[in-house]
């Protein structure tokens, strides 16, 4: 009975901490146990795990499906199992996809569905979780309900003795005052000290959160401190890639500030390299363009283009700002201010409400009109900086101001303006690196070197325990290894033989395939050249035709000619679409009717005022359908511009092609103009025109109707044939 009990109480404790991150080396190790798993239960608890690190990893639209599909195998297993944890769990999980998936309204509703559910069934822990998530849905500017939340998530906690998750809340609670150092210390130790508690040894996260709060306060000597704090911390706990560039990036600032160069460039390569390596695409942009960005304070004018244009995270058409301006300081730079003015033009269009972009824009606009010779027009933007940064009590960026201003009334000649804020800037400048002496930074770093010298020695004598071990496998290894080479050479002959037959047979192929597209290339070729000749003959017949006509004074004799040369016209239309065209076979009937219409409207000059109504669907019908329906549609408008009103001082000409059904297409011809004589029969009639349109409708199979009603109208129905090329 007691194993029981005990079992239980560590499989909830199991259940509880499933809304701790996983690590990268975690991540691995749940996906292989996933693979092995057979106890439901902690199939599900995996699941969810695995499910969470993808949607907090802050990544791309694959995490997020990713999360969702392991979040609903995890759901639906522990729905069966009633495991209620892990359903309250999934419900916050799936609160959060909606949040990732910038389904703001949806995820507050998924997230109180799954607070609601976590409180009918008394699960404190998840309701605390949940409450801590909720917290960071508000805006950012919004400290009372963050705290709030983060309050109710903490007492919580507390009830239920969960510690681990109590260090997170404190660490949450520095998250929100991070614009405040001192409450980020003091809640960052407090989650330290909880750790402790627990015998844990990953601290780096509270150490680089509480050196990014000395950095932004300039306060470089207490940054140093907790940075190398975190580097340490990072050996002792085997810490992920993500966290070793972040420790490393933030002390290459740090030596960045106190111009140590050397160790700052060494540290910046280390945080690009770590940043890669744990693929998070926004801690690897900010990590390389602080690189960028401190290259070209260096004057590594080509290294920082080189590590800017290494960067895919920009298009080059958003309001990107640290983007927009490095680019434009770097082209000043190479004397390309042709190139550097495009990126200051697009930069002034930018609408800029984040305090730290407004800081970055005026800085790098203020520098591109000094480096531009505009100084007279760099004072109010170096005024802004100014402003803003007794605003925020930054002396780092005030400092920056004063020897902008130093700079502008140089160039401008203000002797006087410029040597007074010469003089503040020193005296700034003396104030803030006086704050670490050479001898504060030698002795921190001695502490840093002696610790980390300690550790190696105690990990030497870890490594010569186990360096004999290895040398007593190394001679049984080395026979395995002999014996596998061996196998190895004969696997890699025959792999090699069946690639050469293998690569033999996809030559002839590939040389096969070559001929083919050769082939068909002239092919076409021939076609298009067929096509453009019947073309050109025809209109050299056309052209002929209207030779004939200038010597010719019979007014039918005329009126023949004319009728064929329309008729040629039509047929040519075609042959002309499809030499100019990639389909060789098919033609656009809407573009076709609508080019045949207007070159009759142009051919016939009337009296009467005709109007032109194209009602035509997207058709494509092949050479043998479209020339019978061009001699068709001609033959019939020419015939009503010429004879349907006659009596009348305008009409409407109407031409419809489109589907009648699954399989039957229509052309419909019709006008408003005086119509057939009543006692008008098409069998027996003996006109040319009416003959050829319905010898053309038989020719494509179609049938040729007649309708004598309020004018004249045309129809003719027509299956679609399928392609002949």
């Amino acid at each position: 009975m007691k194993l029981k009990i005990l079992y239980f109480a560590i499989f909830l404790i199991s259940i509880h901490s499933y809304t701790q991150n996983l690590t990268e080396k975690d991540l691995k190790k749940a996906e292989k146990d996933l693979l092995v798993e057979t106890d439901q239960t902690k199939k599900a608890l995996l699941l969810n795990r695995v499910a969470r690190y993808y949607i907090m990893r802050e990544g791309s639209v694959q995490d997020i499906e990713t999360s969702s599909r392991l979040n609903t195998q995890s759901f639906e297993i522990a729905k069966e199992l009633g495991v209620k944890d892990i359903i309250a769990a999934s419900m916050l999980i799936d609160g959060q996809i909606a949040k990732a998936s910038k389904k703001m309204d949806l995820a507050t509703i998924l997230k109180k569905d799954a607070l609601a559910y976590s409180k009918r069934n008394g699960l404190k822990n998840m309701e605390g979780e949940i409450y801590m998530d909720m917290a960071f849905d508000f805006p950012v500017e919004d400290l009372i309900n963050k705290e709030k939340y983060i309050r109710k998530a903490l007492y919580l906690f507390k009830g239920e003795h969960n510690l681990s998750a109590e260090a997170d809340a404190y660490y949450y609670f520095a998250v929100i005052y991070e614009e405040t150092t001192d409450s980020v210390v003091k809640y960052a130790q407090k989650a330290i000290g909880i750790k402790k508690r627990l015998k844990s040894t990953e601290f780096s996260r509270e150490y680089n959160f509480i050196t990014k709060a000395y950095i932004k306060k300039g306060k470089f000597k207490e940054a140093l401190a907790y940075a190398l704090q975190a580097d340490l911390n990072n050996e002792d706990s085997d810490a992920s890639p993500r966290s070793l560039s972040t420790t490393y990036n933030q002390l290459a600032i740090i030596y960045e500030k106190l111009n140590i160069h050397e160790k700052a460039l060494i540290f910046y390569k280390r945080a690009v390299i770590m940043a890669k390596k744990g693929g998070n695409a926004k801690s690897l942009e900010t990590i390389q363009f602080n690189f960028a960005r401190y290259l070209y304070l260096r004057k590594k004018f080509s290294e920082s283009l080189a590590v800017m244009n290494d960067m895919k995270f920009y298009d080059g058409k958003d309001c990107k700002i640290k983007y927009l301006a490095t680019y434009m300081l770097l082209y000043c730079q190479f004397k390309q201010y042709k190139t550097a003015k495009t990126y200051f033009e697009q930069l002034q269009q930018c609408n800029i409400e984040n305090p730290r972009d407004r800081q970055a824009a005026n800085s790098a606009i203020t520098r591109y009109l000094l480096l531009t010779g505009q100084a007279d027009k760099s004072y109010p933007y170096i005024q802004k900086l100014k402003e803003q940064a007794l605003k925020e009590k930054n002396d780092k960026n005030l400092l920056e101001a004063e020897r902008a201003f130093f700079s502008a009334d140089s160039a401008v000649g203000n002797c006087v303006g410029a040597l007074e804020h010469f003089k503040n800037y020193k005296s700034l400048n003396d104030s803030i690196f006086n704050n670490i002496s050479s001898q504060q930074y030698n002795d921190l770093q001695l502490k840093y070197e002696t610790e980390k010298k300690d550790k190696n020695i105690i990990l030497l004598k870890q490594q010569s325990g186990i360096q004999k071990q290895v040398i007593r496998k190394a001679e049984i290894l080395r026979y395995l290894l002999i014996v596998g080479v061996g196998i190895m050479v004969l696997f890699i002959a025959l792999l090699y033989n069946r690639s050469r037959l293998k690569q033999r047979a996809q030559n002839k192929i590939n040389e096969q395939n070559e001929q083919l597209k050769i082939l068909l290339s002239e092919k076409e070729w021939l076609i298009k050249e067929i096509h453009h000749r019947v073309k050109n003959n025809l209109q050299i017949v056309i052209s002929l035709l209207n030779t004939q006509s200038e010597y010719l004074d019979n007014e039918y004799a005329l009126a023949a000619i004319q009728n064929s040369q329309n008729r040629m016209y039509a047929m040519s239309l075609i042959h002309q679409k499809l030499y100019q065209s990639n389909d060789l076979a098919m033609i656009d009937m809407a573009w076709y009717i609508n080019e045949l219409v207007s070159y009759l409207k142009e051919c016939f000059s009337t009296e009467q005022k005709i109007n032109y109504k194209l009602d035509t669907e997207c058709v494509e019908l092949d050479v043998t359908q479209a020339v019978p329906l061009g001699l068709i549609l001609n033959e019939a408008v020419s015939n009503a511009i010429k004879y349907a009103f006659t009596h009348k001082e305008s009409g409407e000409i109407t031409v419809q092609l489109g589907k009648q059904d699954d399989e039957n297409y229509r052309l419909v011809i019709k006008d408003n103009g005086v119509g057939l004589s009543k006692d008008f029969e098409l069998k027996g009639l003996d006109s040319f025109g009416m003959n050829l349109m319905e010898g053309l409708a038989n020719q494509i199979n179609g049938t040729f109707e007649i309708q004598n009603i309020s004018g004249l109208t045309i129809m003719i129905t027509f299956r679609k044939r399928s392609s002949l090329i």
